[in-house]
């Protein structure tokens, strides 16, 4: 179990917590209604895809920031429930999976169907570009207007992930495990941590939120202990757990989770100080060869069965943003943490990309 447990309710940051207004699910109403879809009841969730249709398409292409076991998971989870829909993906770091997507558009070649970041400017910036489909779910319906795209209908929060500190306690004394982000710096470190590369948006928000905490030179200082940058969570515990790094900078919960359960001699840290978090941001593709199942898919997504499985599988463990969720493992919701992320001030979190990727390659020696 984590090393120190948050009982407190804090109050999220961000307007995580706030819920939808009549007045935004009379607008999703609106929005729904001038689509022109037939609303559906399938298995125990509403859709507004033509499921006869999306069987018939028989397939569609999932591009996603997540650990290929945990997008495995999620379209093993989908194809369950829909058998005759087989789910393919294409899986990168947000920042490289967006500059395929990218290019790929360019080239007038349309493969994705649904796309998933975890970084709100990608999200945000693909929409400008008019890289998303447009669909009002009829789940669309439990989300706060907070936890969607604005306009409603170009992606929605799929979920949250948030990070800790994670130590080896066999390379660490107990004396020397960190308490806080403040302890990363400490020499005791040096040649022993691991963080995730500048393409990992987890990371941009980590770097930003720390150093409003503690100022402009806290990653300078750090940087004196000379981390080791990787392009996956699984990465980063694996070396964790062998004992070849004795401290995870960047320890997102799910993964600690993971190697815990195999007996791994890690712990995890919660700083008092808060948690770095970010949402995973899912939206069907514009062009999409598989409208239809896409759709389906979207609204699977956007149900309670879907949330379910984001809350409680294994390789995702991510808090649920629909209303009435249930807790996550261990019995906490998003609300037991104090969450940090740049939801409210998305113009000055954008503009400092540049100097994050110049800070952070070069800390890398890359």
């Amino acid at each position: 179990m984590a090393k120190r447990r948050i009982t407190r309710r804090s109050v999220l940051k961000g307007g995580l917590a706030i819920a939808a207004t009549p007045i935004v699910y009379a607008m999703l109403s609106d929005r729904l209604a001038a689509q022109g879809r037939p609303v559906t009841k399938v298995l125990d969730f509403n859709t507004a895809a033509d499921v006869a249709k999306a069987e018939a398409e028989g397939e569609f292409t999932f591009y996603s920031h997540d650990s290929e076991p945990a997008i495995a998971g999620i379209l093993e989870a989908f194809s369950k429930d829909f058998p005759k829909i087989k789910g393919k993906y294409v899986r990168a770091q947000t920042g490289t999976l967006y500059s395929r997507t990218i290019a790929e558009r360019s080239a007038n070649k349309f493969t994705a169907d649904v796309i998933q970041f975890s970084e709100l400017t990608t999200a945000a910036d693909f929409q400008k570009r008019g890289g998303y489909q447009n669909y009002i779910s009829p789940e669309a319906e439990h989300y706060s207007s907070e936890h969607m795209s604005d306009p409603p209908g170009n992606y929605f929060w799929v979920g949250v992930t948030f990070a800790g500190l994670s130590y080896n306690t066999e390379k660490v004394k107990p004396e020397d495990a960190p308490k806080g982000w403040k302890d990363i710096t400490k020499p005791i470190w040096l040649n022993g941590t691991n963080v995730k590369m500048s393409n990992s948006g987890m990371q941009f928000v980590q770097w930003y939120e720390l150093r409003k905490l503690y100022g402009d030179s806290f990653w300078s200082e750090f940087a004196k202990v000379r981390p080791r940058g990787f392009d996956s969570r699984a990465q980063q515990f694996e070396r964790l757990a062998k004992g070849d790094d004795k401290l995870c900078v960047l320890a997102e919960y799910a993964g600690y989770l993971l190697v815990k359960a195999k007996g791994a001699p890690v712990e995890f840290v919660a700083p008092a100080d808060g948690l770095p978090a970010t949402p995973a941001l899912c939206g069907i593709a514009d062009k999409a060869p598989n409208p239809e199942a896409s759709r389906l898919f979207m609204d699977w997504q956007m149900s309670t069965r879907g949330q379910n499985h984001q809350q409680t599988n294994q390789y995702l463990y991510y808090g649920s943003m629909r209303k009435g969720a249930p807790p996550m493992p261990g019995g906490w919701r998003l609300s037991d943490f104090k969450l940090l992320t740049p939801h409210k001030e998305m113009d000055k979190f954008t503009a400092s990309r540049e100097a994050f990727n110049k800070e952070w390659n070069t800390m890398l020696g890359l």
